[in-house]
C-alpha cells in the first residue's frame, strides 16, 4: 500500500474509532489525513513520472521540495475559467471533468485541513470528517481514470515546476 493509501485509510479509521461522539482529536487529525492522502498521491505521481528510480532516496530527495501552497496556486489556476496560456498551449482541449473535480477537490481539502490543523475554535463532527474522507476518495478514483493521459503530464508538471514557467 501506498503511503497515499495508507493516509486515506488513517483518515477513516480516525472517523469512525470512537462508536460513540468521536473526539475532536480525532476528527480533525481524520480530515487532515484526507488533504494529506490526496497531498501524497500527487507528489508520488509527479516523482515517479518525472525523476528515475536510481539513484536510491533522488525520487524521496524531490518530493520534499513540493510545496503545499505552490500546489494550491497550481491547482487553482487549472481550475480557473481562464487557463493560463502556458498551460492552455499543452493541452489540445479542455480540461477533463476529472481533472477539474481534482484540482478543485484539492484547494477544498487544503483549505478545510487548516481549519482543521489551525482554528481551535471550531468542533467538527463526524459527517464533516467523512466527506472529507469521500471527496478524497473521489480524486483518487478521478485520477485513476486520468493518470495516463496527457492532460495528467501537464498538470503533474505544473505541480513540479509551475511556479517556474513563466520565465
Amino acid at each position: 500500500m501506498s503511503l497515499a493509501d495508507d493516509l486515506l485509510a488513517q483518515a477513516k479509521t480516525l472517523a469512525t474509532i470512537d462508536s460513540g461522539i468521536p473526539s475532536q482529536a480525532n476528527l480533525r487529525r481524520s480530515i487532515s489525513s484526507s488533504y494529506y492522502a490526496l497531498f501524497h498521491l500527487l507528489i508520488a505521481e509527479a516523482a515517479s513520472r518525472f525523476i528515475p528510480a536510481s539513484p536510491p532516496g533522488l525520487r524521496a530527495r524531490v518530493s520534499r521540495s513540493f510545496g503545499h501552497g505552490e500546489m494550491k496556486q497550481i491547482c487553482s489556476r487549472f481550475s480557473s475559467k481562464r487557463i493560463p496560456d502556458e498551460i492552455s498551449l499543452l493541452l489540445h482541449s479542455r480540461i477533463s471533468l476529472e481533472l477539474l473535480s481534482i484540482t478543485e477537490t484539492f484547494v477544498d481539502l487544503q483549505e478545510d485541513r487548516h481549519l482543521a490543523d489551525y482554528d481551535v475554535g471550531l468542533s467538527f463532527e463526524r459527517g464533516d470528517a467523512l466527506l472529507s474522507i469521500g471527496q478524497a476518495r473521489r480524486a483518487f478514483t478521478q485520477w485513476n481514470l486520468i493518470r495516463d493521459t496527457d492532460e495528467a503530464t501537464v498538470f503533474l508538471a505544473a505541480l513540479a515546476f509551475g511556479a517556474r514557467w513563466a520565465k
